[in-house]
């Protein structure tokens, strides 16, 4: 049984940080906050309720975690400051690539060890694709890089930054995100982020996407990369793939699909024979409020089609892992003032986010029940309290002993079944309040 720090420290050793140094030129000088400590503590930050500076240096004035603490001066006398000016330092001077390099080496790592079958005896990774929008911090650098929306009332005072992610769909572990301004003169589409997420995805992938995703491009793309695909299509864009074909519930019809003329025209590099050999399935389903829907797919899987629906079912579980990203983890409150720190903290906040994920998956496998029936925020609230200790445990009987509770413990967080409860609409996550509210002082006579 391996804890979050166990597997921080096994996907990236001391030898890998020793080597990203020389590779990247950075100074190699022994000081508090070094390489390894920053990226553990920028992940653990968000676990935090309050997510601040101060919370991640408390800990190392705390003498948290042990195997990660250098050998210095101030750390072997007690004498560490409580002030964030060193560690917000140490946060700005590491390079970007730092960042991608280690989430990249823990995502392959957690991926490598953790698996299970998306659909009974079929052996493929299942990749979600979605977006969202983040809102940033009002900086002259951010508005910049990320220009907020203007409609016919001007311009709006928050920059947004566009956000896909893939994840995988048994164990909901994400990988490194892309990202870029949603409006402006540079906007950047889902689909264009998507095409470069698919460089990322293991080889003979399965990537699956709702309408957003459900065009030529992305379908393109995705195979020619050698993955295979499953996306939802329009009930227009079905017709015009179709062909001619009646489209009624029950069709699975083989067809190549072409570009558009629209599409050739966003798309100028597509060669003129551009084709994707694959399938259109048309289905009436019941959804979760008891309403029939009729969904049209395209997919170059072979499988039968009640297993392909039942594996593009699970395609709800994406949203619910957003919504975990967003609120339980606060991407959606980012304090950081520049595009690069920016940068770090998506990167390094999925990075935690995977850890939890992967000690909900072992815990979910000793315990024989579905990772996914474990709810994501209890499990990180038993996460983040067995940290201290965990850190603290003076022999290793003593460890094994706190983390076999730590995973009893995870295992429990199981969510209600609701199974026979209605399902209540789909909401827009309010925003949370970002300044205090005025107050008007009472004038004396």
């Amino acid at each position: 049984m391996d804890g979050v720090l166990d597997l921080y420290q096994k996907a990236a050793p001391g030898e890998f940080f020793q080597q990203l140094k020389q590779e990247l030129n950075l100074h190699s000088r022994r000081r508090i906050f070094d390489l390894p400590l920053v990226v553990w503590l920028m992940m653990v930050q968000r676990w935090d309720a309050k997510a601040t500076l101060s919370t991640a240096v408390q800990q190392v004035v705390q003498k948290r975690p042990q195997v990660l603490l250098s050998d210095h001066k101030r750390l072997r006398e007690g004498t560490v400051s409580a002030h964030t000016g060193a560690y917000s330092d140490a946060r700005q001077n590491m390079p970007v690539e730092v960042a991608n390099r280690v989430a990249d080496r823990i995502g392959e790592h957690l991926l490598q060890n953790t698996h299970r079958e998306a659909l009974p005896g079929w052996n493929r990774r299942v990749f979600i694709l979605d977006g969202s929008s983040v809102e940033l911090p009002h900086t002259p650098d951010l508005i910049k890089a990320y220009p907020p929306a203007i409609n016919q009332y001007g311009e709006s005072h928050w920059p947004v930054l566009k956000l896909v992610v893939a994840q995988e769909l048994t164990s909901g572990l994400a990988g490194r995100p892309c990202w870029g301004p949603m409006y402006g003169p540079e906007a950047v589409s889902e689909q264009a982020l998507t095409e470069k997420i698919l460089d990322r995805l293991a080889d003979r992938s399965v990537v699956m996407g709702d309408i957003n995703f459900g065009v030529f491009s992305v379908a393109s793309a995705a195979t020619q990369r050698g993955h295979d695909v499953l996306f939802r299509l329009q009930p227009n864009r079905a017709a015009q793939l179709g062909r001619g074909l009646s489209l009624r519930p029950g069709t699975d019809q083989p067809v190549c699909w072409r570009p558009s003329a629209y599409e050739r025209k966003q798309h100028p590099e597509l060669p003129a024979d551009a084709c994707v050999q694959g399938r259109v399935i048309v289905e009436q389903v019941t959804a979760s409020n008891g309403k029939s829907v009729i969904l049209y797919l395209f997919t170059t899987l072979d499988l039968e089609v009640k297993r392909l629906l039942q594996l593009y079912g699970d395609r709800w579980d994406v949203e619910t892992d957003l919504r975990s990203l967003k609120q339980t983890l606060r991407l959606q409150t980012l304090r950081c003032e520049s595009p690069d720190m920016i940068a770090k903290e998506l990167v390094l906040t999925i990075a935690g986010y995977n850890l939890v994920r992967a000690v909900m998956q072992a815990a979910a496998e000793q315990n024989h029940t579905d990772p996914r029936r474990l709810s994501f925020s209890r499990s990180q609230d038993v996460v983040n309290a067995a940290l201290p200790g965990l850190d603290a445990a003076s022999t290793e009987v003593e460890y094994q002993t706190r983390l076999r509770r730590m995973f009893q413990l995870v295992a429990s967080c199981k969510l209600p079944n609701r199974s026979n409860r209605p399902s209540s609409p789909r909401t827009v996550w309010g925003h949370s309040c970002k300044f205090p509210k005025r107050k008007t002082v009472a004038k004396t006579a």
